[in-house]
Formats: C-alpha cells, sequence, structure tokens
C-alpha cells in the first residue's frame, strides 16, 4: 500500500501539518529554519479543529516572539528594569 506524505501548509512562515493519530487529528508546527515540531499535545474531532488550533498556536509563538524581541531591547537600553523584565516573559 502506498503510503502517502502528509501535506504541509505554510502559515506566517511556519509549517503545520496536521495528521490523524488514533481517530483523531492532532497537529505539528515547524517554525522558520528549525528542523524540529511544536505542538500543544491537544487532539481535535476535525482536520479543520486542529488547522484552527495550530493556527491559534502559530499567532501566540509569533506574538511571543515579537514580545520577547521589544522588551529584550527595552531591558538593554534601561527602560525597565529585571522585575519588570521577567513579569513581562512570564506567559503561564
Amino acid at each position: 500500500m502506498l503510503k502517502i506524505k502528509p501535506k504541509r501548509i505554510t502559515y506566517h512562515g511556519w509549517q503545520i501539518q496536521v495528521l490523524m493519530q488514533d481517530g483523531k487529528f492532532c497537529f505539528r508546527c515547524y517554525p522558520p529554519n528549525l528542523a524540529d515540531f511544536c505542538n500543544d499535545g491537544s487532539s481535535h474531532i476535525s482536520f479543520k479543529g486542529a488547522l484552527a488550533a495550530a493556527c491559534h498556536f502559530v499567532n501566540r509563538e509569533v506574538a511571543i516572539l515579537a514580545l520577547l524581541r521589544a522588551v529584550d531591547e527595552w531591558l538593554e537600553d534601561g527602560r525597565i528594569n529585571e522585575d519588570e523584565y521577567w513579569n513581562l516573559t512570564n506567559f503561564n
């Protein structure tokens, strides 16, 4: 039997792959210039649900990276102190 490699979708420069495992869909997101994938460990009942969750995941990661760049610059320029830095970069 021919095995078909799942298609990857590009979103904000990331590659998203939706896979079916044990009757549910999950996603893998590949950041630009990195070979390993990221995900949130969730599973979904539909392809569309998994794709929407993957896009939400990428949006969050892109926003975090942008915020980290800005906050790093603020710390280096002395516009914020270390306590403010850690408060701004606590994403729990």
